[in-house]
């Protein structure tokens, strides 16, 4: 790891610019300590795996990533921003080739060579990191690596820690006082309406008229789902498996595209029980939290490509 200086990018900078910047900065120069300049003493993370509080746990958690995986790369596909670097809102969404040389908390080396997609949602102040919700869907990891799913879900079960229960449980209470239906529209598209159609009603014309009949969401890298009917198919496999007391978008951030199009990025989470097969786990009638990014390019009023990230993996773990 290479010792820590001054990294280039501060309050003033673009905050676009920034998101990218301080990513090469800190995994393709290996300049990690500089996370100390860019995140605080006092920064959470929030993810379905753990919460992690201050750059020095920060350090920790990307250093040993990058023993696991040291070339692994953090390739931009999209930043979806608001605001400037003083008080700002980014939504970023990576795809990370690497190769996995040393140990993980999953096991051993494997060889392999892997590619995932994070989305990472941040609020900035003054040219700092001071909240993140990061979404990754670890189940496409350890299939690529070639180990038993359940037992990796197992792996971080035995990580959770009291606060990060009672943080389930004190969304979960949240996001099940809201049963709306619809919200505001964005683009075109009601981000609400459409997350309450996929994960609790299944109303087909909602469908219909949010999504293109060629629309592909990209679940991971290695998990896509092409046309309206496959990702209606998709989503009724979910509803099978759990019962949704709630769904709640949390954030959205718009940007133009160009002409007639735009992307758009959704923070959300959900509350609900676990009722039916999930992943080869039969229904065990536990609660389940989930909290996810979607990145959508909707043209003409109507979602042509999406990227959703939740930890399948995390879910999971929640129900052992």
């Amino acid at each position: 790891m290479t010792t820590n200086k001054k990294g280039a990018y501060g309050p003033d900078d673009d905050l676009v610019d920034y998101i990218l910047g301080i990513t090469f900065e800190i995994w393709e120069e290996g300049q990690v300590r500089l996370i100390e300049q860019y995140y605080g003493p006092e920064t959470v993370v929030f993810a379905l795996d753990g919460i992690t509080h201050g750059s020095v746990a920060m350090i920790d958690g990307t250093s040993a990533m990058l023993n696991a995986f040291p070339d692994r790369l953090l390739l931009a596909d999209d930043v979806i921003g608001k605001g400037d670097c003083h008080s700002g809102y980014s939504s970023h969404r990576v795809l990370s080739p690497m190769t996995n040389s040393g140990s993980s908390m999953f096991g051993p080396p494997t060889g392999k060579q892997v590619r995932i997609m994070n989305m990472a949602d941040c609020v900035v102040e003054e040219g700092i990191i001071v909240r993140e919700w990061l979404a990754r869907d670890n189940l496409a990891l350890v299939r690529q690596l070639g180990f038993d799913a359940r037992e990796c879900a197992a792996l971080v079960q035995a990580n959770h820690t009291v606060e990060l229960s009672d943080w389930f449980g004190s969304e979960s209470d949240r996001v099940a006082g809201v049963q709306a239906e619809s919200g505001e529209l964005i683009a075109g598209i009601d981000a609400q309406k459409v997350l309450h159609a996929l994960w609790v009603s299944g109303d087909d014309s909602v469908l219909e008229d949010s999504y293109h009949p060629y629309a592909v969401m990209h679940r991971s890298p290695v998990e896509l789902v092409s046309g309206r009917g496959d990702i209606r198919a998709h989503y009724a496999r979910l509803r099978k498996a759990f019962r949704c007391s709630g769904v709640s978008v949390d954030h959205t951030v718009t940007q133009s595209a160009g002409e007639n199009a735009n992307h758009v990025a959704v923070r959300w989470a959900l509350s609900g029980t676990h009722v039916g097969d999930y992943l080869g786990v039969k229904a065990t009638g536990k609660p389940v939290y989930i909290m996810g990014v979607t990145h959508r390019r909707i043209v003409a009023g109507r979602v042509a490509v999406e990227w959703t990230v939740f930890d399948s993996l995390g879910v999971m773990a929640q129900l052992l």
